[in-house]
């Protein structure tokens, strides 16, 4: 007999156990975004965005740009389809390889230290290990872990990021010194941060934009986050709720999957990109005013005839 298609079995975490996270990092981390853990991972990457504001370097070059505070959705968008344009063809093909060239050339416009690009590269290795070790229907495996650690790891190369950490232990621990070093409150970290918050905000039901801010704090349980970016924290009513709604939903994704046979990239949740109703064009995702520099270059240097 056929199973229900909500129904979870261990279809994904037995093929999981069978690949090898330093040469199958992508076919691991496709079944755990799309498959295990998928509304875990979105929500974990946007926590991620929001932990890189906590270091006043990086907040305060996007404050200059205003990009957050005056074009929060499109830079969602931006930031969603040129990740999603990297890692769906695979690290190393072609098409992959033309969108991170195209990231390269956005970075290239801006001083940025490698010690914070090294930071920006450690959110999306760790801050998805830390949000399903706490709230996702179990702990992810070492092997998961690795895959995270591994995946990122050549994405960082391929960005031309220097010294990055050679084990995953090593990267977690140069992660926890530079936020000792590093780490602190600035009035653009906040403004960034709610400009990145009221981007979010706009796309969920009125009744949970109040929520948004004391659930991020919630869930991150992380005063050096919340207290860098000068978060509220949720009041006990509305803590306890939070708790027992994650409680349960914990005990009920043990036994259901919406996403044991489809893909989560797929969904509309996913492709769900309102600053692009009609689709975007892959090479034009980014900033307007550095596609627009850009732009100018590439024309300038035609004209020269390089």
């Amino acid at each position: 007999m056929k199973l229900p298609i909500f129904l979870r079995t261990r279809r994904w975490d037995d093929e999981i156990a069978r690949l090898d996270p330093e040469r199958d990092y992508e076919a691991i981390i496709f079944a755990l975004s799309n498959h295990v853990f998928p509304f875990e991972i979105l929500l974990a990457m946007e926590i991620a965005q929001l932990r890189t504001f906590t270091i006043p370097t990086i907040s305060k070059l996007l404050h200059a740009t205003g990009q957050y505070e005056r074009e929060g959705p499109k830079r969602l968008d931006d930031t969603k389809g040129i990740l999603s344009e990297i890692h769906r063809p695979g690290l190393e093909s072609r098409a992959s390889r033309e969108m991170v060239e195209h990231l390269n050339r956005i970075h290239g416009l801006y001083r940025i230290s490698n010690d914070d690009f090294l930071y920006t590269l450690s959110t999306f290795v760790f801050d998805p290990i830390l949000f399903i070790d706490k709230w996702g229907h179990r702990s992810m495996t070492e092997k998961e872990k690795d895959a995270f650690y591994f995946l990122y790891r050549r994405l960082g190369e391929l960005m031309h990021i220097r010294d990055i950490p050679q084990s995953r232990a090593a990267f977690f621990a140069w992660r926890q010194d530079y936020e000792r070093r590093a780490q602190r409150y600035t009035s653009e970290n906040e403004a960034v941060a709610r400009g990145l918050l009221i981007a979010v905000q706009g796309l969920l039901p009125p009744a949970l934009v109040p929520i948004l801010e004391p659930a991020v704090v919630f869930l991150t349980a992380d005063t050096g986050f919340r207290d860098a970016l000068g978060l509220r924290e949720p009041d006990p009513g509305l803590a306890r709720s939070l708790r027992v709604f994650f409680a349960v939903y914990r005990r009920a994704a043990r036994h259901v999957s919406l996403y044991e046979e489809r893909k989560f990239e797929d969904s509309d949740i996913y492709r769900n990109y309102p600053t692009y109703p009609e689709g975007y064009d892959r090479l034009r995702l980014g900033p307007t005013k550095v596609l627009e520099i850009l732009a100018k270059r590439g024309a300038e240097r035609a004209v020269a005839g390089e």
